[in-house]
């Protein structure tokens, strides 16, 4: 965990203290964020870079999209390149459990955020819309052929997944074909050369709305019970790091925060302020994967042992080993708490 001494010397901040770090609007602090890909996986970031909550704590974030995944974004992390990953928690904590340490400290999604998607005409080969459990459901896999981005990646470990806890062998049963990103997923979905694809939205909402394909399960409403209240997306940063910049982490959470209630309580706004992040989406398409994702926010931004064990749980069903890691030393709710407290004092 992070060292209490120094988490005493930031409780130990005044709130003028606090209000005057963030008042220096002509002296930004810059943190640079490895973002694994695009999606609304990082919902919680766009809507507070788009509405100015991080400017407004005197912060400047620079967003890095890595289009080789999540494995190259925490590298960048664990090397010094960038300070926070965000994403699954799952790569950090395979990571930790080879000595190279980040530390989880907000939570973003609670659910699955990667969406399965199967073609109509697969959807109505295999009878989906008349399988009611998630059993069946998984069965309608069988035979079929389904894109990933990559070969280990998020999404290839979410189809192993679904497909082993409906007793299909996921390399057998089924044909997984690394694609790349949401382009090529879409352009092979659109000319019929695989039956679906594994991916966040809204490049998952376009197979839906414009190639009229349908979820194998809507993960944000918790239809596939072990992904249910999943720890799905989250910060993480190395423990060293955090200790260094623990004021300017605080505001960062703390915006973060502020997005997503505005998220909650002005949806039109938060909604308005995304738009430019995706100028290529059609607003029909954006409004769908808008509704989807609200369902996936958690109710604050604090992390439990729980949503890591779930995340070990995963890894362990997905790829046939268990990381045996220090539980709670992989997390802290030390900074969400100050985040909480600031604000509550800015009120």
């Amino acid at each position: 965990m992070l060292h209490r001494r120094a988490f005493m010397s930031l409780a130990a901040l005044t709130p003028l203290a606090l209000r005057a770090a963030t008042a220096r609007a002509d002296e930004p602090f810059k943190i640079t964020i490895a973002q694994p890909s695009e999606g609304f996986l990082y919902l919680p970031i766009y809507a507070a870079r788009g509405l100015g909550c991080f400017r407004d704590e005197g912060l400047e974030v620079e967003v890095t999209v890595f289009g080789k995944g999540a494995a190259a974004a925490l590298t960048s992390v664990i090397g010094g390149e960038s300070d926070i990953y965000v994403g699954l928690p799952a790569v950090p904590l395979q990571a930790w459990a080879k000595g190279q340490k980040t530390q989880l400290f907000a939570a973003l999604l609670k659910q699955c955020g990667s969406d399965i998607v199967l073609s109509a005409d697969a959807a109505r080969r295999t009878g989906l819309g008349a399988r009611r459990t998630p059993s069946e459901k998984t069965q309608a896999l069988r035979g079929l052929k389904i894109a990933v981005a990559g070969a280990g990646s998020i999404t290839d470990l979410v189809v192993r997944h679904v497909a082993i806890h409906g007793g299909l062998d996921p390399d057998r049963d089924l044909t997984i074909i690394p694609i790349g990103g949401g382009g090529n997923m879409i352009a092979a979905f659109a000319q019929g050369r695989v039956d679906g694809y594994c991916l966040s939205a809204p490049t998952s909402t376009i197979g839906i709305v414009k190639f009229g394909g349908a979820l194998l399960f809507d993960f944000a409403k918790g239809e596939y019970p072990p992904l249910r209240d999943f720890l799905f997306t989250a910060l993480s940063a190395r423990p060293e790091w955090l200790v260094a910049n623990r004021g300017p982490v605080v505001r960062l959470v703390r915006a973060l925060a502020r997005a997503m209630e505005t998220m909650r309580t002005h949806p039109d706004a938060a909604r308005a302020a995304i738009g430019p992040f995706y100028p290529g989406v059609e607003p029909a398409v954006l409004d769908a994967a808008w509704a989807q994702a609200m369902g996936s926010l958690p109710a604050s931004l604090g992390l439990d042992a729980a949503g890591v064990v779930k995340n070990i749980d995963f890894l362990a069903e997905a790829r046939g080993v268990r990381l045996d890691l220090p539980v709670a030393e992989v997390f802290t709710n030390e900074i969400v708490d100050l985040a909480g407290a600031a604000t509550a004092d800015r009120r």
